[in-house]
Formats: C-alpha cells, structure tokens, sequence
C-alpha cells in the first residue's frame, strides 16, 4: 500500500509454516515485520484514506501542524498493515483448531520513532504495546497489567509454559521474573 511497507506476506509465510508442522508436537514461530518502521511514505495516510482530523491528539511537545499530522497518519498505516498480517495469522491458527491451544505474544521493540519516543527516556519510549492470548490457559483473560514488564521476562515465562527450569536448557542465568 506504501512505498516504504514490504512486499513480503507475512501471513502466508506463517501458512505455509503450519502446514508444514506435523501431528501435536509443540512449535514456536517468531514473526518479526519491518512495519511499522521507518522510511514512510509521506502523505501515505491520506493518500489511502485517511483524514488529518483523523488524529485526535499531537502530543504537546511536538507541533500540531500538517507535516507532523501526516506524519502520524504514515505511521498507522505501517502499524494498520502489521495487524492486518496478525489478524491472518490469528485466522489461520483459528481454521487450523489451534487457536485456543497456542501461546500468542504480540509486541514490538520499541516506542514510535518520533522525538521523546524511540531511544529516550522518557514515557512514550518505554510503553510500548503488549498484548498476550491463550484462550485455555490464561486464568482471567482481558484483564489489564499496569506493572512494569521487560522483555527480559519472556525467557522465563517461555520456560515455566514448557514445564522448564533454566537449569536444563543450558541457558545463562535469568534475569527476569
């Protein structure tokens, strides 16, 4: 849809992953994008259709002007664009019965790449989205986490799932909770 977006099916690279997994044997695939980052087409937002009224809040230390309004309408587009291959991916695991029985972390690596986001130190750097599923397991499903999480913290998580203590995967030692 954009100059600066991949051409690359994530969705359908996933497909062709899961068919290729045989019986009830566990699995675990990573899908990393390169959307939402940087080299956004400007004017992308509105060009596909979208408004600049369609932003309902600048952020007081940036200007509200049209470049910056358009500049985050570019950038929900490439996000638009990662959860348009999520949603697939959560479509394909729902056909293939596998849906309630999958961990499903969706997150990204850092905040957006605008000044006082990305690499600083403050708020919007270190809030980033995480959203978690798995319909039989998780005890309270929609419920909201407000503490402080770190990637750090996957390792350990990913263990206590697969019935692992570090000590038997020949991993250094965890930092994380």
């Amino acid at each position: 849809p954009a100059k600066g977006i991949s051409r690359v099916d994530y969705a359908a690279n996933f497909a062709g992953f899961l068919n290729e997994q045989a019986g009830h044997k566990p699995w675990a695939f990573w899908l990393g994008t390169t959307e939402p980052h940087r080299g956004y087409e400007y004017g992308s937002g509105v060009r596909l259709g979208k408004k600049l009224d369609d932003v309902d809040r600048v952020p007081g230390y940036w200007p509200d002007n049209e470049t910056i309004r358009n500049d985050m309408l570019d950038y929900s587009m490439e996000v638009e664009h990662y959860d348009l291959h999520l949603g697939r991916i959560l479509a394909a695991l729902k056909e293939s019965g596998q849906l309630d029985d999958t961990l499903v972390i969706a997150t990204s690596d850092h905040g957006m790449p605008f000044p006082r986001c990305k690499g600083q130190a403050y708020d919007y750097s270190n809030h980033v989205p995480l959203a978690i599923m798995w319909p039989k397991q998780l005890k309270k499903p929609g419920r909201v986490v407000s503490d402080y999480v770190s990637f750090a913290d996957f390792a350990p998580t990913f263990l206590d799932v697969a019935g692992l203590t570090s000590s038997k995967t020949g991993m250094q030692t965890i930092t994380g909770q």
